[in-house]
């Protein structure tokens, strides 16, 4: 008796065992590429996510917006889960996105906007620093001449590109929108470090009152009071100055939110800042999936509007238009369907719609 038990145990292990074993498939979320940066002098590795339709080989291939992610080697798992889960069908809040993450190598370094000056540094903050600082103009010039066109000789990329960053990461976005507004059109700002060098990026943009910003989209995020007591005191009066400063200035050109997070500290706000500040960016994305039954141009007008105010063209992929014409399909709304295969027609003139659903 004790060795049947003995031996049905063994055969329900070996069954485990081996259903374990089976498991081999791999959830992959991007890959990892390395760049011979010749403006750096070094090579920097890069993180890459494609989003889902990228690959449907039943769609017309298209081109997606980029969003380029500083200190990407923790920030890239969660925000690529968080955008395709915003990107979801039928009710999208955002655009699937190409994202990009930079990974460090010197992060003070790349991530300052000037050689540090000591005298005005508490001590907390002298201990955070490590190596030389100053060197955000190399950087950009390494993600203009080297990193971007790396990425759209490589992938399919729009010219939408947004830059996010965190703490040093949060005062290159600041700098690269006052002096490089061209590289890119919108910023998500994380609790940037504006105390960096007296205060630097908060007299750059007091003395560019009259700048013409060309219609770019910035979310600035900080956390509550609470968590900045003490030495962190001067990292968030800072940034308190520097908001003020924006919204009695309204520089010309400019979209701009900012949202403070109370209970959030420096590290964690990322978190949720990246989650509204997407959202923030596309605020005109979303729309009322059920009310296309009634407004079929409801698609077209919506992306009209959300072209209009991010000052680029944007259009339905034919991947959410063939879910749209499946969905009504199965309902048996033949002119809702007649009237989105040819809009899908007119926006992918070479589209095989009808065949890959079966129509």
């Amino acid at each position: 008796m004790n060795l049947s038990i003995l031996r049905l145990v063994a055969l329900a292990f070996g069954c485990f065992a081996t259903s374990v074993v089976l498991a081999q498939t791999p959830i992959v979320i991007g890959h990892e590429y390395e760049i011979t940066s010749k403006v750096l002098s070094e090579n920097r590795k890069i993180q890459v996510y494609l989003p889902p339709s990228y690959t449907d080989s039943t769609a017309t291939p298209q081109s997606y917006p980029v969003v380029y992610l500083l200190d990407s080697e923790s920030n890239f798992n969660y925000l690529t889960a968080y955008m395709e889960k915003l990107a979801k069908y039928p009710y999208p809040a955002i655009p699937e996105m190409i994202v990009v993450g930079v990974v460090n190598t010197n992060r003070t370094r790349d991530l300052t906007p000037t050689s540090r000056k000591e005298e005005v540094m508490t001590v907390e903050q002298k201990a955070k620093i490590q190596g030389e600082a100053g060197g955000n103009d190399l950087f950009f010039q390494f993600m203009a001449t080297e990193l971007k066109p790396f990425v759209h000789q490589q992938f399919r990329a729009s010219d939408y590109a947004i830059l996010i960053g965190h703490s040093f990461g949060g005062i290159t976005a600041l700098n690269n929108l006052l002096n490089y507004t061209s590289m890119f059109q919108a910023y998500i700002v994380h609790d940037p470090s504006i105390w960096w060098d007296d205060r630097y990026i908060l007299k750059a943009y007091e003395e560019q009152k009259t700048k013409d910003f060309q219609h770019r989209k910035v979310f600035l995020t900080q956390v509550g009071d609470s968590e900045n007591k003490g030495h962190l005191e001067e990292h968030y009066s800072a940034i308190q100055a520097f908001n003020t400063l924006i919204q009695q200035q309204a520089p010309q050109g400019l979209l701009y939110q900012y949202k403070q997070y109370t209970g959030e500290n420096h590290g964690s706000i990322p978190l949720k800042g990246n989650l509204d500040g997407l959202r923030y960016i596309f605020e005109d994305y979303p729309l009322n999936f059920k009310a296309i039954k009634n407004n079929p141009k409801l698609v077209e007008e919506s992306f009209a509007r959300l072209s209009q105010n991010l000052n680029f063209d944007f259009q339905p992929s034919e991947a959410y238009l063939r879910y749209i014409i499946t969905y009504y399909n199965k309902q048996k709304e033949k002119t809702i369907v007649d009237y989105f295969i040819a809009y899908c027609k007119r926006l992918y003139p070479t589209t095989t719609i009808e065949q890959s659903i079966g129509l």
